[in-house]
């Protein structure tokens, strides 16, 4: 399975994402739930990840598991 088929169903496209944040003002702060940011970076042709400190994913049972690598 490639990377972009792993993510397909946890993706929103660029341009909804924009639209959605346009309205703020460019000093307005975003939240990312208790994740802290780490970089954005190139996954492939049409695709980018926003990386966190932190790993989340969910086991084969569904179960939510958050790594935190920041220590």
């Amino acid at each position: 399975m490639s990377m972009t088929d792993n993510y397909a169903d946890h993706t929103v496209e660029l341009a909804e994402l924009i639209r959605q944040l346009k309205s703020y003002p460019p000093d307005t702060r975003i939240s990312f739930g208790g994740l802290d940011f780490y970089r954005v970076k190139k996954r492939g042709d049409k695709l980018i990840q926003v990386e966190f400190n932190q790993s989340v994913y969910r086991t084969e049972k569904g179960a939510l598991v958050v790594e935190d690598h920041s220590e």
